[in-house]
C-alpha cells in the first residue's frame, strides 16, 4: 500500500502574508494564503488518494516549518483548515509531527495486515470445517453401508446354515431310503 505525501506548499504566499505590515493588504494576503492551502489540499485529495490503485484512502500534506503549521492549526483556526482537510482525507503534518504521524500509520498498516491475515485464516478454517463435515458425512454413509453389508452377510450365513441343514436332511432321507432297498 502506498501512502501519498505531498510537500508542495505555498510558503512564498505565507511569507508575503506574514511580512505585510498594512492590515488591509495583510487581510487580503491572508485570504489568498488560505485559499492556496485549500487548493493544495484539494489537489492532493484528487491527485493522490486512489485506493483502487493501491494508495491509502488518505494522504499527508507536509508543511515545511513549525511556525506555518502552528499558524494553520491555531492562529488561523477561523479558516477551519483542519476540518476541511479531514473532509478531504488529507492530514496536515509538520517536521515535528511527521514522525509521529508515520508511526501511527505504520501501526495502522500492521493492524490492517494482521486483520487481513486473520480473515484469511478464518476463511481457510471454515473451508477445513466444511471439508471435515463432508468427511464425517462420508464416514457415516460408509458406516451404514458396512452395517448393511454385515447384516446381509449375517443373513446370508444364516440362510446358508439353513440351506445346509435342509440339504443334509434331504441327503439323510436319501441315505435312509437307499439303505432300506438294499
Amino acid at each position: 500500500m502506498i501512502l501519498p505525501i505531498d510537500s508542495k506548499f505555498p510558503s512564498d504566499v505565507y511569507s508575503a502574508y506574514v511580512e505585510e505590515e498594512n492590515e488591509n493588504i495583510k487581510t487580503q494576503k491572508k485570504a489568498v494564503f488560505l485559499r492556496r492551502v485549500k487548493e493544495e489540499i484539494d489537489a492532493i485529495s484528487s491527485k493522490y488518494i486512489r485506493p483502487e490503485e493501491g494508495t491509502t484512502d488518505f494522504a499527508l500534506l507536509y508543511v515545511p516549518a513549525e511556525k506555518i503549521f502552528y499558524d494553520l492549526m491555531f492562529d488561523l483556526k477561523e479558516a477551519e483548515l483542519n476540518e476541511y482537510s479531514q473532509k478531504k482525507k488529507v492530514i496536515i503534518t509538520s517536521p515535528n509531527t511527521l514522525y509521529l504521524t508515520l508511526s501511527v500509520v505504520e501501526h495502522w498498516f500492521r493492524d490492517m495486515t494482521v486483520a487481513k491475515e486473520t480473515q484469511e485464516i478464518i476463511k481457510r478454517l471454515n473451508t477445513i470445517l466444511i471439508d471435515g463435515q463432508k468427511l464425517s458425512e462420508s464416514f457415516s454413509r460408509l458406516g451404514k453401508h458396512i452395517d448393511n453389508v454385515k447384516s446381509s452377510y449375517d443373513d446370508s450365513g444364516k440362510r446358508l446354515e439353513l440351506l445346509s441343514g435342509r440339504v443334509k436332511k434331504v441327503i439323510a432321507i436319501g441315505d435312509g431310503k437307499s439303505g432300506e432297498t438294499e
